[in-house]
């Protein structure tokens, strides 16, 4: 996740950027929440690691929500989950590559894209995953290949779809939000969560990016030394030889010792 920040939607407090580490929530001098000092005792905590940002509930507090879902100790979460707590609703917002498909590199594997899905986090279609491998139709109309409802869901709503290994975001409402950014066009990248309602999530799932190993020219596997040549003594086992001179060694004394 590409520069996260948190947001208070009643704009009671400016937004705030969530820099690798821990950031505590408390209760300021008038009982609202805030950001707290470590030493102080916390409501709330967000953890942003390697694995991603992690929320932690203190184990008195209750009514803590994300999405409409009710969390009481541990949840992870995406850029655009909405979190409900003590009468206030922050906002987890991340950058949105909003640049014309023209202007971005397409991926070198363009057969990757039949790997790519929307998995649904939220609403009736939690848990389905619709394959990208032809154009995604999403709205209330009957023949759309997502079909969603609810107020202010157009018959065509959006339209997702992979062109030249990119995943493209056509949407004709200024409703759709790709990590909590309303957005009309966008090139989405693996991770990035697709909200057209608060009840209708969903999350675009893509294989990693692969690692490029280290380029070797012939030249240097030629100069490379060759290994050792593999003697009688690399494939007899030590134990054997071990075993081998202690005989000779007993036998030596059999032999020659005092009689």
């Amino acid at each position: 996740m590409k520069h996260p920040f948190l947001r208070f939607c009643d704009d009671s407090r400016p937004d705030l950027a969530l820099e690798a580490g821990v950031l505590a929530f408390g209760r300021d001098g008038a009982g609202q929440l805030a950001p707290i000092d470590a030493q102080s005792p916390w409501l709330l905590q967000l953890s942003n690691d390697r694995r991603g940002i992690w929320l932690t509930v203190a184990e008195p507090l209750r009514g803590v929500h994300v999405n409409g879902r009710p969390i009481q100790q541990l949840a992870m979460l995406r850029a655009g989950d909405c979190i409900h707590v003590a009468g206030r609703k922050l906002l987890l917002l991340a950058e949105v590559d909003s640049r014309p498909a023209t202007e971005i590199a397409p991926p070198q594997d363009p057969a990757a894209s039949v790997r790519l899905v929307l998995r649904g986090v939220g609403g009736r279609h939690h848990g389905r995953s619709i394959s990208l491998d032809r154009p995604c139709r999403i709205g209330s109309a009957g023949d759309a290949e997502l079909r969603i409802e609810g107020h202010g869901i157009l018959p065509q709503h959006a339209l997702v779809e992979v062109d030249n290994g990119q995943v493209l975001l056509h949407a004709q409402a200024d409703t759709v939000q790709v990590n909590g950014r309303t957005v009309r066009e966008a090139v989405l990248l693996g991770g990035d969560q697709l909200a057209f309602s608060p009840q209708h999530r969903f999350v675009l799932e893509a294989p990693p990016a692969p690692v490029p190993l280290p380029h070797r020219d012939a030249r240097d596997l030629d100069a490379a030394p060759a290994p050792p040549p593999r003697g009688w003594a690399s494939r007899v086992p030590w134990l054997l030889v071990a075993a081998a001179l202690l005989a000779v060694g007993l036998s030596a004394l059999l032999v020659f010792g005092p009689r």
